[in-house]
C-alpha cells in the first residue's frame, strides 16, 4: 500500500503475567503531512511483534477505507510461473 503514515502514539500494555503473558498495542497514525485526521488501531498477542503488527494494519486500513486509497495500483512487479509436468 502506497500510503504514507506518521506515528502519533504506540502504547503497550499487559494484559496477563508470566512467561505467556497477553499484551494489547494501540496506535494512531496519521497521513504524512496532514495533522487533522488521525487512525486508531487495536492489537493482542502473545507476541508483542505480532500485537503491534495487528494493531498498525488495523488503523491503516482504516485509514485506506476513509482516505479511498483502496483501488491504487500495487508497486513492484509481477511474474509469471509456470509448472511443467513430464508425460
Amino acid at each position: 500500500v502506497k500510503a504514507p503514515t506518521r506515528l502519533i502514539e504506540y502504547s503497550v500494555h499487559s494484559v496477563t503475567e508470566g512467561i505467556d503473558a497477553l499484551g494489547e498495542v494501540t496506535v494512531r497514525i496519521a497521513p504524512a503531512g496532514e495533522d487533522k485526521r488521525s487512525f486508531g488501531g487495536y492489537g493482542a498477542d502473545e507476541d508483542i511483534i505480532v500485537a503491534s503488527v495487528k494493531a498498525y494494519l488495523a488503523a491503516l486500513n482504516r485509514m485506506v477505507a476513509v482516505l479511498g486509497m483502496a483501488g491504487q495500483k500495487p508497486e513492484g512487479e509481477v511474474s509469471e510461473v509456470g509448472i511443467q509436468t513430464e508425460a
